[in-house]
Formats: C-alpha cells, structure tokens, sequence
C-alpha cells in the first residue's frame, strides 16, 4: 500500500543526497538500487530457464496441491541441517524432524515434491518442501540428514546439486506401514485425502485415499515408495503404479 508521507519522504531522501560529497552520494544511490533489482540477493543459482523463470516462485493449483512445471530446472550447492535444529517448528508450522526426507527452498511452495541429484555421484532423493532457506550465499537448498544421507553428502556437507520436479509416475515398490489401515496409503508426491488408483503388475487395479502420515527416512531412502495397510500390501503385491489418466 502507497502513503501520502512517500513523496515527501522522497523528497527529502533528495535533499540529504545533495547534502553529501558526489563519491559518497553515488555510493550510497548505487547500493540502494543494487538492492532494489528484481531477483538480486545472496544466492547465486544456475536455473534452467522454464515457465517460471527456473528460480522463480512456483504457484499453487486451483485444488491445493503445489505445482512444480516440468520444464523448471534449478543448480547450485546444497546444504544439510541436522541435528540442532530436531524438534524446532519449520516455516510452514511442522515440527522438524531430521530423519524425514524434507527440505528447505526459498521459493518454491510447501508440500511440493522435488528430485535432488548429487551431481558428484549421480545419487537421487526425493524430498518435500516444509521450510524457507538456505540464505547462503550460492545454496539453493537444505536437505535433512536423511536426504543428505540418500544422496551421500553427510561428510562433505554441501555438494552440487540439479533439483527438479519429481517424476511421480512409474512402477513403485510396495511396502506395508502397521499405521494404515483399509485403503489408506502413503504416496510421496500427493496431498492427503486424494482418492488415486493403484495398478499392480497382473494388471489389478485398486481405489485408495493418500493420509496425512510420512514413512521414516531411513525406511524408504528414495522417497518413492508407496505405503499401504499389511493386508493390501500382501494382496496387491510388491509393485504398484499409480494411474494418472
């Protein structure tokens, strides 16, 4: 919102410039500016160019769910946080839990799912945006240790990375959670309450609803996993895809 008082503000911003020595007006005039350019600030990212301008702030859908366009691509050092920061509240209100495969980004939306590659190793994680960070000059994400461990970064810790939207289709390993129950699943990449089918390698296909749970880090490494009741997973098999026609 625009004051009535900015003009005269402005005005006298003018004025105390006139009142110093031309080297430290132009100083200070060019400092103020440099932190007005549009995408300026600590990070230095190497995005691919996509629909949103690769670094850019990616929007949520109409339903809710975080939209991550396929064409958006982003490089630079990624970071782990750990161990001091278990239990404390993340930008988006969870609590943070180190052992889950989460992650810090400065702008893309909370609950978005993203493929972080190693580009030392070629190791890959997918994680979930639930906090604003790194503010690091040239990080341009933080991992938990568990994703940090997924990729092999524990002991170096920063490595290159490449991130970028999470491939959700394709064949996924199925495994039993003792904490579901029915047709309720865990599936990385979709929002709770969501109805999807699954299809097993027979071709049978099965209504289930996403709940608002996550596996442990150290259980399912990549992230991909889908999750099920003991009942279901012993039915359905070992492999499932999720049908997105």
């Amino acid at each position: 919102m625009t004051s009535h008082s900015e003009p005269a503000r402005a005005g006298t911003f003018a004025v105390l410039l006139g009142r110093l020595p031309a080297v430290v007006a132009a100083t200070v005039l060019a400092a103020l500016l440099a932190g007005c350019v549009p995408g300026s600030g600590p990070a230095m990212v190497t995005p691919v160019p996509g629909p949103n301008g690769g670094a850019d702030p990616v929007a949520e859908a109409p339903d809710g769910e975080p939209v991550v366009p396929a064409e958006w691509r982003q490089e630079g050092e990624a970071s782990w946080y750990g161990p001091n920061f278990a239990g404390r509240t993340t930008a988006n209100g969870e609590t943070f839990d180190p052992s889950r495969l989460t992650a810090a980004h400065r702008t893309l939306p909370f609950g978005a799912r993203v493929r972080v590659t190693n580009l030392r190793n070629g190791r890959s994680v997918i994680v979930r945006i639930n906090d604003r960070g790194p503010f690091a000059r040239g990080r341009v994400i933080d991992l938990s240790r568990a994703a940090a461990e997924a990729v092999g970064m524990i002991g170096s810790g920063v490595a290159p990375v490449r991130v970028e939207p999470a491939d959700l289709a394709g064949p996924r390993r199925l495994r039993s959670d003792d904490r579901l129950g029915g047709y309720d699943v865990m599936v990385p990449g979709f929002a709770a309450g969501r109805l999807l089918v699954l299809r097993n390698e027979l071709g049978s296909e099965v209504l289930v609803r996403t709940v608002d749970l996550e596996p442990n880090g150290a259980e399912d490494p990549t992230g991909t996993d889908v999750w099920a009741s003991a009942g279901l997973a012993e039915r359905f098999g070992d492999r499932a895809t999720i049908v997105l026609d």
